[in-house]
């Protein structure tokens, strides 16, 4: 290959490398309905996971199955938010660590309060 070729192409793949990266919106980037999409998104997925919690209560005594039966039941919350926030342009990796972190800390919570339960219900 000549080298004049072989510098063109690298410089157009560079070039076009930097404009496909820059396509992606940031968070700081993100609209008050997204905000609130991202809102409600959160509190249906939390009201979810305290409604089948709720319902697993008498079904089954470890506080670990029941907070990863409600977490697997109410996934489609999530999941609908994190295409969402992929058809809005943010990048997909960013966002699977923002609703993964979402998860994560819902089900921290709910954890928690199913242990809770389960220990003053034995009282």
């Amino acid at each position: 290959m000549h080298p004049k070729i072989g510098l063109y192409l690298t410089l157009f793949f560079c070039v076009f490398s930097l404009n496909v990266h820059a396509e992606y919106k940031t968070s700081g980037q993100m609209t008050q309905e997204e905000y609130q999409k991202v809102r409600v998104s959160s509190a249906e997925y939390n009201e979810c996971l305290n409604e089948i919690a709720m319902s697993q209560l008498q079904l089954q005594s470890d506080a670990r199955v029941i907070a990863d039966h409600a977490m697997k039941e109410c996934s489609i919350h999530l999941e609908s938010l994190y295409e969402f926030l992929i058809s809005e342009n943010y990048p997909p990796e960013s966002m699977k660590r923002f609703v993964s972190s979402i998860s994560n800390k819902s089900a921290n919570k709910l954890l928690s309060n199913v242990m809770l339960y389960k220990a003053a219900q034995s009282q």
